[in-house]
């Protein structure tokens, strides 16, 4: 009986370059599902995987069952959503979990949690960051994303926050305001690189006009099934599904 060994060694392997982002640090988030991720994307690029959709993001776009919402769609749906995940980490990742893998389109969805900079650091003692400056941050780094996107030539759905229903934390009003100045820069940035805008802020909207909507949150942050009804219906309207996905549409080249 032959060995394995000797069969894999005798074997010429040929691998396809493949873009690892390693990591960080050791408490990033992002790091978390790393080797996973790198696993997951060898195999969709040595595969030479044909993929339709990418969605990336934090926790929001990760609990989002997927294959619940499209199944009616014959798509390589692939989620690459980090819980905690922050605009940095996400540009730090984005060829590796997005560009690599070729997808007709890339779903985004981040930001929520570079609000948590305005909240007093226990770890460093340290007081929070000003509005501005963590408003700045975030939209410079999804400028960076979207101008990689272009370069690359990347059909994208930028997709704004959800407001938030945390009246327990220190900065609620300070973070309900920067998710509101956020969603307002993010659209600026989705007209200047042409890409699909999907707004979901105002359906999750309570009658006070600017906390989440509680009947459509598991906390206050994440939205819960009939939230995530609201997102997948809102999305296939502003993507148009039906018409880009069809039989006849999947043959051309996604875009707007």
């Amino acid at each position: 009986m032959s060995n394995p060994k000797e069969i894999i060694q005798n074997k010429k392997v040929q691998y396809q370059p493949l873009i690892k982002p390693g990591y960080l640090s050791q408490i990033m988030r992002a790091d978390e599902r790393r080797m996973e991720f790198d696993c997951k994307n060898q195999i969709i690029v040595q595969k030479n995987c044909k993929v339709d959709i990418v969605f990336i993001g934090d926790s929001i776009i990760q609990m989002w069952e997927l294959s619940a919402y499209f199944q009616d769609y014959p798509l390589r749906i692939l989620n690459r959503g980090i819980g905690g995940d922050r605009t940095v980490s996400l540009l730090h990742r984005f060829r590796a979990d997005a560009v690599q893998l070729k997808p007709k389109i890339v779903v985004i969805m981040a930001g929520i949690n570079d609000s948590w900079d305005l909240e007093f650091d226990y770890w460093k003692q340290e007081t929070g960051k000003s509005l501005e400056n963590v408003l700045q941050e975030a939209l410079l780094n999804m400028e960076k994303i979207l101008t990689i996107s272009a370069k690359e030539q990347l059909s994208i759905a930028l997709c704004s926050l959800l407001p938030t229903c945390m009246e327990w934390t220190n900065h609620e009003k300070d973070r309900q305001k920067y998710i509101w100045m956020y969603n307002q820069g993010l659209e600026k940035l989705s007209k200047k690189y042409n890409t699909f805008f999907v707004d979901y802020y105002p359906l999750f909207l309570n009658k006070d006009g600017h906390s989440m909507c509680k009947e459509l949150s598991l906390e206050g942050l994440h939205p819960n099934v009939f939230g995530y009804d609201k997102m997948t219906e809102t999305l296939k309207n502003t993507i148009n599904f039906n018409e880009y996905f069809s039989d006849n549409a999947r043959k051309n080249t996604f875009g707007r």
